[in-house]
């Protein structure tokens, strides 16, 4: 019971932490992908975490059987497409908000419009770092 208690801890761990790695080496292309999950896997092998290392050997797999230099690319444009659509819609509110007069709503779409912005500059340091490949 408590292994399993630990192997779920461990997926968990291992699938909070997917997204960021996903981000990291998106912005190298499929080369950096396979790297980064080649680190992952040697440092299960080394803490004997066989959950782990039995998805990243999938993982592992599934980005050489799938991945594709192009396809990020394209995908790099799709969200920076979407960010660009989420910052209007920020942009909007923030309007909104200015002609209903109130501060404290004010305040809050001008935190929301300025993370908006920096998601949307992330974006596009991602694509350009996959243009430049």
């Amino acid at each position: 019971m408590k292994k399993d208690i630990l192997a779920l801890a461990a997926l968990a761990c291992l699938l909070a932490a997917l997204p960021a790695a996903r981000a990291d080496a998106a912005s190298g292309g499929c080369a950096s992908r396979e790297a980064h999950i080649l680190a992952k896997i040697a440092a299960a092998k080394q803490q004997g975490n066989d959950m782990a290392l039995a998805g990243l050997e999938t993982a592992l797999k599934e980005t050489r059987r799938w991945c594709r230099d192009d396809s990020l690319r394209g995908e790099a444009e799709l969200r920076v497409q979407e960010k660009r659509a989420e910052v209007a819609e920020q942009e909007l509110e923030l309007k909104e908000a200015r002609a209903a007069g109130k501060a404290d709503k004010i305040a809050k779409r001008e935190r929301k419009l300025r993370e908006a912005q920096e998601e949307l500059r992330e974006a596009i340091a991602e694509r350009d770092a996959l243009l430049q490949k």
